[in-house]
């Protein structure tokens, strides 16, 4: 029999996408009776809640306020466990799943008793030729980026194989279960083991925004567990990079609190001074974009003692869970960004081939 597996579908406004999506979960290729569709709303304005009532065949939980994506995801997460889910599958509000989505995303965790979170190759709605994740990458100053994102399935193909792996076309039956590590797995279509989850705990909610999936896949790393990337299990997610200002508060100050709450400090000692310069630059960043005022709220909260609490109390626990050391943690990092929306001449031909340099040095001496 076949492990019980719950489909997390967190909404937010997402009533333009919600026929598709759930057509897309119709046609799933995955015994019926082993799965649940549960369906978390954060308090929706245009018409989602009203829907989703009226949808058959989904367990529905309604939120009187929007949650947040973690603790918004944790409802149902919660829900999925208590009711017998060996594994939950978090799938974004305007994201939709292959027919084998499901099923080659709990091959591949079957497979190996040591992966904790299985990545679905996510490619972009509208160009399904084009990747949006292959996997999360971890810059070493802490930024969070989509691997691949904006290149051509074909040309990512291919480089897959040269590393061994057997990647098979979207219509081949033969799948392949050769686990590729990442550092972390995107929240927008991911499988969770959920006897991993108990140890290591959920979402956090504090982070609210962004870099939460980051962190939940740091937990899993440090308790002795792999994130990996299921190639053959498809998800299409409707992405476009938005530069909001709200963005970049989540953004700066949630990096800062995950690199502050997992390392040794040994490790931030040696990255403090790269770190603080980095810091120079992104306020100048910050004036030119017109986001120098959530540039300042960010540092109102990074030394507010509700962060400080968060942080000591963090550090605690994952002392406590650590099972692994920080050259392991940080075995999968990177000295690029490479997303295509940061892409420049002064990215790509001074900040990272410095910022690469830099690594290279920094990390012999983690």
């Amino acid at each position: 029999m076949m492990p019980r597996v719950a489909i997390i579908y967190l909404c937010y406004n997402n009533r333009a996408y919600l026929e598709d999506v759930f057509a897309s979960v119709e046609k799933l290729q995955y015994p019926r009776e082993q799965l649940e569709v549960v369906v978390v709303d954060n308090d929706s304005k245009d018409g989602s809640p009203e829907w989703l009532r009226a949808h058959q065949g989904i367990t529905f939980l309604p939120s009187e306020k929007n949650l947040g994506f973690a603790e918004g995801n944790n409802v149902g997460i919660r829900h999925a466990m208590l009711h017998g889910a060996q594994y939950v599958y978090l799938l974004n509000g305007d994201a939709k799943l292959h027919p084998e989505a499901i099923m080659e995303a709990v091959k591949l965790a079957e497979s190996d008793q040591t992966i904790g979170s299985v990545q679905s190759r996510i490619m972009l709605w509208k160009h399904p030729d084009i990747v949006n994740v292959t996997g999360g990458m971890v810059h070493f100053l802490g930024f969070g980026f989509a691997r691949d994102n904006g290149k051509a399935w074909d040309g990512v193909r291919s480089d897959f194989r040269l590393l061994g792996l057997d990647v098979q076309d979207q219509k081949s039956r033969k799948s392949d279960l050769t686990p590729f590590e990442i550092a972390y797995s995107s929240g927008a279509a991911v499988l969770y083991r959920a006897s991993v989850l108990q140890k290591v705990g959920l979402l956090d909610s504090f982070l609210f925004l962004y870099h939460e999936d980051l962190e939940l896949g740091w937990r899993i790393r440090l308790a002795g567990y792999k994130n990996v990337l299921a190639i053959d299990s498809i998800a299409y997610h409707d992405y476009e990079f938005k530069r909001s200002i709200k963005k970049f508060y989540w953004m700066e100050r949630n990096r800062v609190l995950v690199h502050c709450s997992h390392l040794t400090l040994r490790s931030l000692a040696l990255l403090a001074i790269p770190m603080l310069l980095a810091e120079l630059g992104l306020i100048l960043f910050a004036i030119k974009g017109g986001w120098i005022r959530e540039k300042v709220l960010v540092y109102v909260s990074l030394f507010s003692p509700r962060s400080w609490r968060y942080v000591k109390t963090k550090r605690r626990e994952s002392r406590l869970l650590r099972r692994v050391g920080d050259r392991e943690i940080v075995r999968l990092w990177t000295g690029k960004i490479e997303h295509q929306e940061t892409q420049s001449f002064i990215v790509d031909r001074l900040i990272n081939p410095s910022s690469s340099a830099l690594w290279k040095v920094l990390r012999a001496f983690i």
